[in-house]
């Protein structure tokens, strides 16, 4: 195991960690986390290439051309290992139906993680699934431990100013880099972490190239690091380093570290069944509950009332906050009232519900929402109440949201996810080419060579 004597700086035994850690050190189960976020990180990449923002990525990183060595996932055509990266990672996190790690601030690693492994993998060649599973499962373990160090939030999305991190542990890896040069390749990220979420209160695509942007910053800083390039070495606990610069007065460093190369942080993802926000997915799950119900299919309502926690009823995530009537995507995403008006009229929120957003009964129904506050109740407490205009009524409280480690999604229901997500690709892959994805991803000692699954999801369905 690492060293993580106390005063050494947090990127020490975190390059120690991703360095001497081989497969065999993984739990089968952890391993089978990491195959189960793979899956679902590359579903998200074939359902989100054809969303907004995408073909502007490609269009501009393609102009510039360089050395033809990592695929485009769904889109085709190669471009240098970095630019690849930062395309498919913004795929796979446009729709907003990529993991989470709850527990540090709604950080979504894989995409990024998964993105400049692939590209990486691809540029060096015959990378086996063992390897990748193994760089994936570091990279998801350090940006998740660094995630969960803030015990302030201070705006920064974590998926991009964190994962940056995560992603340069994974390519890191697979060079072979030395844990000096992981060091230096986590100091180098350190001058490149950005990403913030006003992007998500404006709805800007930025939120998207911003998880791109980690991907494609990890390779260059792993990259460099292996031709001697040199960043801090203090990164994270330095006087100036990452948290003491991007977290003052509310961080805290021990935590970072703690259970190193016995727990690994990937086993606690979750996995989403909704492409939005996630912390409107227990308010959806709710919604839908009361949807079946109340028959809210034939019958109409009357009310509709949201009641939360004092804190939550005066965040930004309360209804009264929410944007009824949204006008593009990213607004979609992040609408309570849009996306609980959905789960109650529709029945569900699905990719064509964050793609298409003018349905008027689920607009009148969006209008109808109130938001009140319920004093005394504990933060995150949450419950829909829905008046019918025939009298029936009923009420739903929130419970641990879909997908989450205490209501995780089956198997049969993230290939279902998987499927879907190919079907809303651009072009969408053909089914026998989605099957085999599936496989190589899921099953152990299938995937002889990463590349053959940017090779699938390239096959046109007729």
């Amino acid at each position: 195991m690492a060293n993580t004597t106390p005063g050494v700086d947090p990127a020490q035994p975190l390059a120690a960690h991703v360095v001497n850690t081989g497969v065999a050190d993984v739990p089968a189960a952890s391993l089978t986390a990491t195959r189960r976020d793979v899956l679902d990180t590359f579903g998200a990449m074939l359902g989100g290439s054809g969303a907004p923002g995408i073909q502007e990525l490609a269009t501009v990183t393609g102009r510039w051309g360089g050395k033809e060595e990592a695929s485009l996932a769904v889109l085709g055509g190669k471009m240098p290992a970095h630019h690849t990266a930062l395309v498919n990672s913004a795929m796979g996190h446009a729709l907003d139906f990529d993991d989470t790690f709850d527990k540090g601030g709604h950080i979504h690693p894989g995409t990024s993680v998964l993105a400049a492994s692939l590209a990486v993998a691809e540029s060096l060649g015959g990378v086996n699934g063992d390897e990748l599973m193994l760089a994936v499962t570091l990279g998801l373990d350090v940006s998740c431990r660094l995630a969960l160090a803030p015990d302030k939030d201070r705006g920064w999305h974590r998926t991009a100013t964190f994962g940056i991190f995560g992603a340069t542990a994974a390519v890191g890896k697979l060079l072979g880099l030395s844990q000096e040069e992981m060091v230096h390749a986590f100091g180098i990220a350190y001058s490149q972490a950005a990403g913030n979420r006003q992007s998500i209160v404006d709805g800007a695509l930025t939120k998207r190239f911003q998880a791109g942007q980690a991907a494609h910053g990890a390779i260059l800083s792993a990259f460099l690091a292996k031709e001697g390039f040199t960043g801090a070495d203090n990164v994270f606990g330095g006087e100036y380093g990452f948290y003491s610069m991007y977290q003052p007065e509310g961080h805290d460093l021990s935590v970072i570290c703690q259970g190193l190369g016995k727990e690994f942080m990937g086993d606690q993802m979750s996995l989403k069944p909704y492409p939005c926000g996630r912390p409107t997915h227990g308010y959806i799950d709710a919604a839908i509950k009361l949807h079946h119900e109340l028959e809210l299919y034939r019958n109409a309502m009357r009310t509709v009332v949201v009641r939360t926690d004092p804190e939550t009823h005066s965040s930004r995530y309360s209804v009264s906050s929410g944007i009824v009537r949204p006008r593009q995507q990213v607004e979609a995403q992040f609408s309570l009232p849009y996306l609980i008006a959905c789960g109650l009229v529709l029945g569900e929120v699905g990719i064509d519900q964050i793609t298409s957003f003018g349905k008027p009964a689920v607009l009148v129904a969006s209008g109808q929402i109130q938001a009140e506050r319920k004093e005394g109740m504990p933060k995150g407490w949450g419950e829909i109440e829905v008046v019918c205009a025939v009298g029936r009524s009923g009420s739903a409280e929130l419970e641990p949201p879909s997908g989450s480690p205490d209501n995780p999604l089956s198997i049969n229901q993230l290939q279902e996810k998987f499927r879907d997500c190919a079907a809303h690709a651009l072009q969408p892959p053909t089914g026998e080419s989605v099957e085999k994805m599936i496989s190589l991803i899921l099953e152990p000692g299938v995937m002889a060579d990463s590349r053959d699954l940017i090779k699938l999801s390239t096959s046109r369905a007729s």
